[in-house]
């Protein structure tokens, strides 16, 4: 017997709560990584502009380097900032998902789980169907793709 091949048979009821309950943990995650990023790139362009616009002025000021290069120097290091404050973001944004899912959203699906009496496995495959495929929760799931269930008893 394929737990593969097994479908979940769910009242119209239970497929609304769970539709309901798989967008609103998938909010809570894209809501969560939203505020630490948008912080993170804050203060990474914020903080680091001090030293670029500093000492570029600071040079300009002494005659080490022309206006026009000054120019080109802040443009440049702005450049970098936004690079570096985005790689900042995106690890900011990736540890709250992890962090927010550890913590809340893991212990709520698993509570969902014994009272509905579904497996984790039927869970993600449901979940798996009803969010897009860009959506953080998508991360978490573990789903078996009908393609993946066909060479699953293939294994050698």
């Amino acid at each position: 017997m394929d737990s593969a091949q097994n479908t979940v048979d769910l009242s119209e009821e239970q497929t609304q709560e769970l539709i309901g309950m798989v967008e609103s943990l998938n909010e809570r995650l894209r809501s969560s990584g939203a505020g630490g990023s948008e912080t993170a790139f804050g203060l990474g362009c914020g903080i680091g502009l001090i030293p670029v616009v500093g000492v570029t002025l600071l040079l300009w000021m002494f005659g080490v380097i022309n206006l026009i290069l000054a120019l080109f120097i802040l443009v440049f290091g702005m450049l970098a900032l936004a690079g570096i404050s985005i790689l900042l973001a995106n690890t900011a944004r990736s540890n709250a998902f992890k962090r927010v899912y550890r913590t809340e959203v893991e212990p709520e699906i698993v509570q969902y789980l014994s009272k509905q009496r579904l497996s984790r496995q039927d869970f993600d495959n449901l979940a798996y169907q009803m969010l897009p495929l860009d959506a953080p929760l998508q991360g978490y799931l573990s789903p078996i793709l009908p393609e993946e269930a066909g060479s699953a008893g293939e294994v050698d």
